[in-house]
């Protein structure tokens, strides 16, 4: 049963993090204007980072919780990469936007490999999960 929850938060923060990284970031940039679209996609990340950093950690408790290890492990890495976008990188890109753009599209392009980094822990820990033996199942 923990199991199932877990593959349930997980697949929501696989849902919600590829739908906003792959389909709804990179509309808003092709309609809107460049800086606008900046814009709403800053006062999303706060939200974004947060919820990653939320249901990444969440997971990792209750997958140590059910006894899996090394998928909590894992599972903590990608939290810590979420809270380090959340409370590093962001402010930081905030910072560089005006003032550095050179070092932002730097910053930027980290904090992007970085998010696709946690997208495949948890689609590790989804698959993973799925294919355990279950406890009680004999």
């Amino acid at each position: 049963m923990l199991e199932r929850f877990t593959v349930a938060l997980l697949g929501f923060y696989l849902g919600f993090s590829t739908f906003f990284s792959f389909v709804v970031a990179p509309i808003l940039f092709s309609v809107l204007d460049k800086s606008l679209a900046g814009e709403v996609v800053a006062k999303i990340f706060p939200l974004y980072f947060g919820s990653a950093t939320t249901l990444l950690g969440l997971s990792a408790l209750l997958t140590l919780k059910g006894g899996y290890k090394k998928v909590a492990y894992l599972l903590l890495v990608g939290t810590l990469i979420a809270a380090f976008q959340e409370f590093y990188i962001l402010p930081l890109a905030g910072e560089l936007k005006s003032s550095n753009p050179s070092a932002f599209k730097v910053w930027h392009g980290i904090s992007m490999l970085l998010n696709v980094v946690d997208i495949f822990i948890a689609t590790f820990g989804v698959f993973y999960l799925i294919k355990a033996p279950r406890k009680g199942d004999g």
